[in-house]
């Protein structure tokens, strides 16, 4: 897997507030991609790039991006046309996404005029962020070409010059390339050469201008990488989890829930997973507190690392110390979020300064903070505490080198914030799945403790707890009438959880 970035122009870089995916929809796409490691079926390129889409789509529901979607074959169209994504829309966004079906040839360069058209705003600038995914060469552009002007003048076309008409002046773009594929043959993958060149002479038209840039060409060649590369894209972070948990193969979710029950039926190994009891997610109230924006806590590695150029803008005061931190620049990231200290929330500073220290190895000052951001956490209002107990959770474990309890928070975690926009009673249900079966740590242990005469009665009471929650999965099965794959996920997981727990 190979990436080539290049940056031009003035250093203020747009804002990802406005992204157009450009996808690929040749036949091609029908082919399966490989899993060389042989840990997960073979999956489409259009199926791994589908679930790319939605989770994209949830990111941009939650932090208020406008999402635009073009897709091509040997013609082009706008399937999503450039739009806030909000919780009312989503279902019919995801509606189109899921009829999405290839055919035909390639049309890239025409595909990303129309991207640029999106893009495009009054003044003829184009600002925004593309992101094109395509397995193929251009075999079908009839509007649009890439000119090398190192070759002779091509004879007389009537297709335009792509590069002027992406890129003008008053502009501000990022465009990132991920190739499915190598390109070293036509019909074997990317045309890599083609991309390169047209990353080279978007490079120099940029500087030509002095516009803000940002270009970068990634190859892939397994479903994991692509369904990583695509997110990575649009959300500028590593995945805590190479899939989401609908992605998982049967086995990678028995053995990632094997994992998280160990971690409740061994609480003094893992003593975090207590800190977690009635903090699983918030009652669905308005939250009085909030961490805005929502991802600053999420922020773990950058692709290949390469810092994302944008930072300050999107986070405010904290851009300037997550920028640093991603830098490995531990020094000037302490010192920054000293400067910052009064325009960030509490709990915010402890929770980074803790982290910051733990990548500095500075294991007692790492937890200093941490415990003190626990005690911050316990001063918020219950309706807000959730999201931000699980953020501590996870960091603890990780600062613990306890993976059982990683992966156990991991997966309430994408379970609340993957399924918020489902019916708010199965939402409500999974949540209390989940909380009992936190509880369920209390009558195993009882069981596992207990006295020969009062053994019999302690195991009983713990498999009465346990068929209650089995009841109560079934029901929540029955009440997952669209299928949803999150959900089933979801249950699948806790299930596993029980079957352990017995």
């Amino acid at each position: 897997m190979t990436e080539v970035e290049q940056h031009a122009g003035s250093t203020v870089i747009p804002s990802r507030e406005r992204q157009v995916l450009v996808l690929d929809l040749s036949k091609s796409m029908l082919a399966p991609l490989p899993d060389p490691e042989g840990q997960s079926p073979e999956k489409q390129k259009l199926e791994v790039a589908r679930t790319a889409v939605y989770r994209i789509l949830e990111n941009a529901e939650s932090t208020g991006a406008s999402f635009g979607l073009v897709t091509f074959t040997e013609s082009v169209r706008v399937a999503v046309p450039l739009t806030e994504i909000r919780r009312e829309n989503l279902p019919y966004i995801e509606s189109l996404i899921a009829v999405l079906a290839p055919s035909g040839r390639s049309a890239i360069w025409d595909a990303l005029a129309v991207g640029a058209d999106l893009l495009r705003t009054s003044s003829g600038g184009v600002r925004g962020s593309l992101v094109l995914v395509t397995d193929g060469w251009d075999n079908a552009s009839t509007r649009f070409e890439v000119r090398d002007p190192n070759k002779p003048a091509p004879a007389p076309s009537n297709k335009l010059d792509l590069l002027p008409y992406i890129l003008p002046a008053d502009s501000a773009v990022t465009l990132r390339v991920i190739g499915i594929g190598s390109g070293a043959e036509r019909d074997k993958g990317v045309d890599s050469t083609a991309m390169n060149q047209l990353l080279a002479e978007l490079t120099r038209r940029s500087q030509e201008l002095n516009v803000a840039s940002s270009f970068t060409y990634q190859e892939v060649v397994t479903g994991t990488q692509l369904f990583s590369q695509m997110v990575n894209a649009f959300l500028d972070i590593d995945l805590e989890m190479p899939r989401p948990l609908d992605q998982l193969h049967p086995e990678e979710l028995a053995k990632h829930a094997a994992s998280a029950a160990r971690a409740l039926k061994e609480p003094q190994q893992h003593a975090t997973v207590s800190r977690l009891s009635g903090h699983l997610a918030s009652s669905g109230a308005e939250e009085t507190y909030s961490e805005l924006p929502t991802m600053e806590v999420d922020v773990l590695s950058t692709p290949s690392g390469i810092v994302p150029p944008y930072l300050r803008e999107r986070y405010g005061p904290l851009g300037s110390v997550i920028e640093a931190y991603l830098a490995q620049d531990y020094t000037e990231a302490i010192e920054r979020l000293r400067r910052s200290e009064g325009q960030l929330p509490k709990i915010t500073r402890l929770y980074w300064e803790a982290r910051i220290c733990f990548a500095r190895a500075e294991i007692v000052e790492a937890a200093r903070a941490l415990l003190e951001a626990w005690g911050e956490a316990e001063r918020l209002p219950s309706n807000s505490r959730g999201r931000i107990i699980r953020r501590l959770a996870l960091l603890q474990a990780r600062m613990q080198n306890d993976k059982e309890t990683e992966t156990l928070v991991q997966f309430i975690d994408e379970t609340d914030g993957r399924l918020t926009r489902i019916d708010p009673k199965l939402h409500a249900r999974l949540n209390d799945l989940f909380q009992r079966l936190m509880e369920l740590r209390g009558t195993y242990q009882l069981a596992k403790v207990s006295g020969i005469d009062e053994g019999a009665d302690a195991a009983q009471n713990h498999e009465t707890a346990v068929e209650a929650i089995f009841g109560l999965l079934q029901d929540a099965r029955l009440e997952n009438t669209s299928g949803d794959p999150g959900v089933e996920g979801a249950l699948d997981f806790i299930e596993i959880c029980l079957a352990e727990m017995r």
